[in-house]
C-alpha cells in the first residue's frame, strides 16, 4: 500500500507531492495523470509563457518560497504578473518534475482513475487499464472542465460526487463571449476603456483595460474577468438567460459625458468642412468610427462635412462613446475557456488543510475545487497554494501517525 495516491499531475498535483515528500521523507507516494505527460496545461498558460501567478495576490510569499526552492527564477511584469523568467511555460514543468524525480516521487502516464472507494485513510483506485492503487491518503487534483483539449474532461468532479461530496453548478469561464450583431468589420480591433456587465438594468460588475473585438463578439481581459459572472439561473435556457446581460463599453472614461460632448462640439468648429467621421479621429480606433456613428443613428453624417452634424446628434455621439451597448448571446464554451466555476464547495473543506470535511484522509485542491480567480495569474496562484497546504498536512498527518 502507498502512503499517498495523488489523482492529477498538474500544478496543484505536483506541488500536493512535492511538499508531501519534503514533509515526510519516508512516505511512498504515486501520482497519476491521465495524460502522456506531466502539466500539460502548464504549457498552454500565459501563451505558452506561464502566468504562474501575481505579487498582487494572497498569499504570494509561500509561493514565491516554493518557486525559489525549486530553483525557479520569477521576474514580474505590468500589473503584478509573474512569469518565468525563460519567458517559457516548460521551465515551470521540468523544475516541478526535476523535484520530484530527486525526491523519489513515482508517477504513472497514460492512466485515468475510473473509480474511487475509500474509508477513512483506506482508498482504493481503480485505474482505467483495470489496475488498483491502495493507499492510506488520497489527492485530487483532477482539474475542471476548462480547456478539454488539454485533458480536463470533468472526470473528477463524478469520483468527488461518489465520495460523497457536493458539486456547485459548473460553468466555462475567462473566456470571449458572443453578442447580438455582426462584427465582421471591426474584427481585431481593440478598444482601451472600461467594461460593466449588467443584468436586467442592474449593475453586476465592471473591469478597466482592453477590449477586443471578435467577428461575432467581445473579447480581452476585461472580457474574459467579466464572465465570472454571467450565471445562468437552475432550468433557465442558456438563449434565454444569456440575454438577460448586457455589456456597456466606455470608450473614454476620463470624461464625463457633458465634458465630452462640449469637446466634441470644439472639434467640429474646427474640422468644418472635413468629413464628418473626422470628429472621432484618434479618440477611438478609426475601424470603429463607422460603428459608433451607426449606433447613434447618423452613419451617413460620418462622410459629410463635420459643420453638418447638429449638437444634439454630436451629443448622441457623446452617448455612444460612453455608453457602447451590447447584448450578450452566450460563451465560447469549455474550449476557448481558461478556467472552471463551480466544483467542490470550499465549506467541505479545511481551509487550512485541503482535507475533505466528509471523508477523512482526503484532499482536494485546484480546479476541482469552487474557487475560481480573474485572470493574471490568481488561478494558478490558488492551485499552488492549495496544493502546498494539502501537501504539508499529509505529511504532517503520516509523521504523527507512525
Amino acid at each position: 500500500m502507498d502512503d499517498i495516491c495523488i489523482v492529477g499531475g498538474g500544478a496543484a498535483g505536483m506541488t500536493m507531492a512535492i511538499v508531501a515528500k519534503r514533509e515526510n521523507p519516508a512516505c511512498r507516494i504515486v501520482l497519476v495523470e491521465k495524460n502522456d505527460k506531466l502539466g500539460k496545461k502548464l504549457y498552454a498558460t500565459g501563451n505558452g509563457r506561464c502566468n504562474v501567478g501575481n505579487t498582487r495576490g494572497p498569499g504570494i510569499q509561500p509561493v514565491l518560497a516554493f518557486f525559489d526552492s525549486l530553483s525557479l527564477l520569477t521576474y514580474e511584469e505590468e500589473e503584478g504578473r509573474l512569469y518565468p523568467r525563460s519567458q517559457q511555460a516548460a521551465s515551470v514543468v521540468e523544475a516541478l518534475e526535476r523535484e520530484m524525480k530527486q525526491l523519489g516521487i513515482r508517477w504513472i502516464l497514460n492512466r485515468e482513475a475510473v473509480e474511487v472507494a475509500g474509508s477513512p485513510y483506506a482508498f482504493t483506485i481503480k485505474l482505467d487499464d483495470g489496475s488498483t492503487i491502495q493507499s492510506r491518503l488520497l489527492g485530487m487534483t483532477t482539474g475542471g472542465k476548462a480547456a478539454p483539449q488539454f485533458g480536463t474532461t470533468g472526470e473528477g468532479f463524478r469520483l468527488a460526487r461518489n465520495l460523497g461530496h457536493t458539486v456547485n453548478r459548473l460553468a466555462p469561464v475567462l473566456m470571449p463571449i458572443s453578442c447580438e450583431g455582426d462584427f465582421l468589420d471591426v474584427k481585431g480591433v481593440r478598444l482601451q476603456g472600461k467594461a460593466s456587465l449588467w443584468k436586467d438594468g442592474s449593475l453586476v460588475a465592471e473591469e478597466s483595460g482592453e477590449v477586443q473585438f471578435t467577428e461575432d463578439g467581445l473579447s480581452g481581459i476585461c472580457i474574459f474577468d467579466l464572465t465570472r459572472f454571467l450565471k445562468l439561473e437552475e432550468g433557465e435556457r442558456p438563449e434565454e438567460g444569456f440575454r438577460r446581460y448586457t455589456i456597456i463599453l466606455d470608450g473614454l472614461p476620463e470624461m464625463n459625458h457633458e465634458t465630452l460632448s462640449n469637446y466634441l462640439k470644439k472639434r467640429r468648429a474646427l474640422l468644418g468642412k472635413s468629413p464628418g467621421y473626422w470628429i472621432l479621429h484618434s479618440i477611438v480606433p478609426t475601424k470603429l468610427i463607422p460603428l459608433i456613428f451607426d449606433r447613434a443613428g447618423i452613419l451617413g453624417k460620418s462622410k459629410e462635412s463635420a459643420r453638418e452634424i447638429s449638437d444634439e446628434e454630436l451629443n448622441r455621439l457623446a452617448g455612444c462613446l460612453k455608453e457602447l451597448f451590447f447584448t450578450v448571446t452566450g460563451g465560447k464554451g469549455w474550449k476557448a475557456a481558461q478556467a472552471t466555476a463551480g466544483g467542490v464547495p470550499l465549506e467541505e473543506l479545511d481551509p487550512e488543510t485541503m482535507e475533505s470535511l466528509k471523508v477523512p484522509g482526503l484532499y482536494l485542491a485546484g480546479e476541482i475545487t469552487d474557487s475560481d480567480q480573474p485572470c493574471g495569474g490568481y488561478n494558478l496562484q490558488m492551485a499552488w497554494i492549495q496544493g502546498m497546504k494539502a501537501g504539508k498536512a499529509m505529511g504532517s498527518f503520516l509523521n504523527n501517525s507512525k
